[in-house]
């Protein structure tokens, strides 16, 4: 399913979103370093990645891993469940907590 070109935050802002294409993979790639290899992390860290601007004002993708935590923290908690239910339609709650209940089933 195509990325919508904007979408209503939930908290009254408005994201411009755009879909990764194979560049950015790669540079997502390379400013995850270790975290790679995690599939939880890469998920939600391409969700962060793909807001491209907040109420308008254009947003950078992150080039490293700290890049992408403080974009995180500016698009917060109900910021990342609107990005959820766009890149996740079919499991919007685990994909807005990093998978986080899978986890803890495991245990």
């Amino acid at each position: 399913m195509p990325v919508p070109a904007e979408i209503d935050s939930g908290d009254g802002r408005r994201f411009a979103l755009r879909e990764a294409n194979p560049g950015d993979m790669l540079d997502l790639i390379e400013a995850a370093g270790a975290a790679a290899g995690s599939a939880a992390w890469m998920r939600y860290a391409l969700m962060i990645c793909s807001v491209t601007a907040i109420d308008g004002k254009p947003v950078m993708m992150p080039v490293t891993k700290e890049g992408v935590r403080e974009l995180g923290r500016r698009i917060g908690n109900v910021g990342m469940e609107a990005l959820a239910r766009v890149h996740y339609p079919e499991e919007p709650e685990m994909a807005a907590h990093g998978d986080r209940e899978l986890d803890t089933a495991k245990n």
